[in-house]
C-alpha cells in the first residue's frame, strides 16, 4: 500500500519556518526526517507523509489545513508598532503575536468585569502640547515613584513595588518573559521590551522580563507615559535617529519620572563614569539611562555620552538575561497581573466563569487551575 503524502504548500512551509524563527534542522528533528528531505519539501520537490505533516504543523504552531493553503498576507501587529531597531524582523514572531493577543483578551474580559468605567488618567494629557515634566508630575500624583524608589532594595524590588502601585490605580501589569505559562517559549528581548495598551477602562502594561534587569524599569516608566498620553504602542529599548516623535517624548517622560533633573544635578560628579554608575544604583536604572539623562541636561558632552554607552553595551554582553523563577503561584500572578488573577479566581468562585474559562484566561491547564484554586482556598480556610 503506497504511503499517503500531503500536498503542503512549499511557500507556506517556508513562511511558517520564518515566523517560528526555526531552521530546517529544527524541523527535521521534529518531523523525524533528514535535513535534505526538509529542503526538498521547502523547494516543492517532495511531500511529507501524513504523520510528518502533523508533526510539522505541531512544531510550527499552525493548523494542518493552513499548510495546504498559500501563505497569508503580512501578519499585522494589532497595536501601533513603534519599535526603533533597524534590523528588527519584518514579521512578528509567534511568541510576540500570541502575547499581544493574550493581553487583548484579558483587556476585553477585564473591561466587562469592571463595568466599562473609564479611568480619568488614561489619555489625560496631550503629548503634543504638554512638556515631559508635566506628564511626569501627573504620573507622580498617582504613583509616588521617588518614595517607592527609596523603599526599594534593588532593581527588581523597585519594579515590583511600582507595579503594585500601578495595579492599585487600575493598570494591569504583566511581568513575563514567556508565552502564557510555557517556559519553553521565551519572549525575545531583542524583538521587543514591552508594550502598552492605553484602553480607557482596562489599560495594560507588559514588561518583557527576559530583558536585562536594569532596563526593565525604564521600559515600565516608558509604558506609563503611553498610558497617560492615551497612545498604545509596542516598544523596544533602542535609540536611533530619527525616532518617532512620540517615542522621544515618552523617553523624556520616563527619564524625568525615574531620574528627576534637580536630584541628578545635585549628585553628578566630575567623573562621568563614576557618576553614571552611582546614578544607576541610586535610581535603579541602567547606566545608559543615567548617561542619556546627563547628556540631555548638558552635564556631559556627546563624546562622553557615546563612550559611556559603548562601555555599557559591552558590559551587557557579559550579563545573563534572567526571567521569572521560583514559586509558581507567585509567577502566575506576575505573568497575568495579580489584580487580574484575583478577579478571575473570584469570578470562578462566584460562578461567573467556568473552571475551563478561568484556566484559559490564566494560560494554564484545567488541572493546574483546579490545584491553584484548591491551594488558595486552603490558605484562607480556618
Amino acid at each position: 500500500m503506497p504511503t499517503l503524502e500531503v500536498p503542503i504548500n512549499p511557500e507556506t512551509l517556508a513562511w511558517a519556518l520564518r515566523r517560528a524563527r526555526l531552521d530546517p534542522d529544527d524541523l527535521a528533528r521534529a518531523a523525524g526526517a533528514s535535513v535534505e528531505r526538509v529542503h526538498a519539501w521547502i523547494g516543492g520537490k517532495a511531500r511529507p507523509t501524513y504523520r510528518q505533516a502533523q508533526k510539522i504543523a505541531q512544531r510550527l504552531r499552525v493548523s494542518f489545513g493552513q499548510l495546504l493553503l498559500p501563505p497569508p498576507a503580512r501578519v499585522e501587529i494589532p497595536i501601533p508598532d513603534l519599535r526603533r531597531r533597524a534590523d528588527a524582523p519584518k514579521e512578528p514572531s509567534l511568541e510576540l503575536t500570541e502575547t499581544i493577543y493574550d493581553a487583548l483578551r484579558k483587556r476585553d474580559w477585564w473591561r466587562e468585569y469592571r463595568g466599562n468605567r473609564p479611568l480619568a488618567f488614561v489619555g489625560s494629557v496631550d503629548w503634543q502640547e504638554a512638556a515631559p515634566e508635566e506628564v511626569a508630575d501627573a504620573i507622580r500624583s498617582y504613583i509616588p515613584v521617588q518614595a517607592i524608589r527609596v523603599e526599594a532594595e534593588d532593581w527588581d524590588d523597585f519594579l515590583r513595588k511600582l507595579s503594585k502601585r500601578a495595579e492599585e490605580i487600575g493598570i494591569l501589569v504583566l511581568r513575563r518573559g514567556i508565552v502564557g505559562s510555557n517556559t519553553h517559549l521565551p519572549l525575545d528581548p531583542t524583538e521587543f521590551s514591552g508594550f502598552a495598551i492605553a484602553d480607557p477602562v482596562a489599560p495594560i502594561i507588559l514588561v518583557n522580563m527576559r530583558d536585562y534587569q536594569a532596563r526593565r524599569n525604564f521600559t515600565f516608566a516608558h509604558e506609563l507615559a503611553h498610558i497617560w498620553v492615551g497612545q498604545s504602542a509596542l516598544d523596544d529599548n533602542h535609540e536611533l535617529e530619527p525616532d518617532p516623535e512620540l517615542e522621544k517624548f515618552c523617553d523624556r517622560v520616563a527619564a524625568e519620572l525615574l531620574v528627576p533633573e534637580q536630584q541628578l544635578r545635585r549628585m553628578w560628579s566630575s567623573d562621568p563614569r563614576e557618576a553614571a554608575q552611582n546614578v544607576a544604583r541610586r535610581f535603579w536604572v541602567s547606566v545608559w539611562v543615567a548617561a542619556r539623562r546627563a547628556h540631555d541636561l548638558g552635564l556631559i558632552s556627546r563624546e562622553e555620552y557615546q563612550n559611556l554607552v559603548g562601555e555599557y553595551y559591552k558590559g551587557l554582553g557579559k550579563q545573563k538575561r534572567k526571567s521569572s523563577s521560583g514559586n509558581f503561584d507567585h509567577n502566575l500572578a506576575a505573568w497575568n497581573s495579580p489584580t487580574f488573577t484575583n478577579a478571575v479566581v473570584a469570578a470562578t468562585i462566584e460562578g461567573e466563569l467556568t473552571f475551563k474559562e478561568a484556566a484559559s484566561l490564566l494560560n494554564i491547564s484545567l488541572g493546574a487551575f483546579v490545584a491553584y484554586l484548591e491551594k488558595r482556598s486552603s490558605e484562607v480556610s480556618y
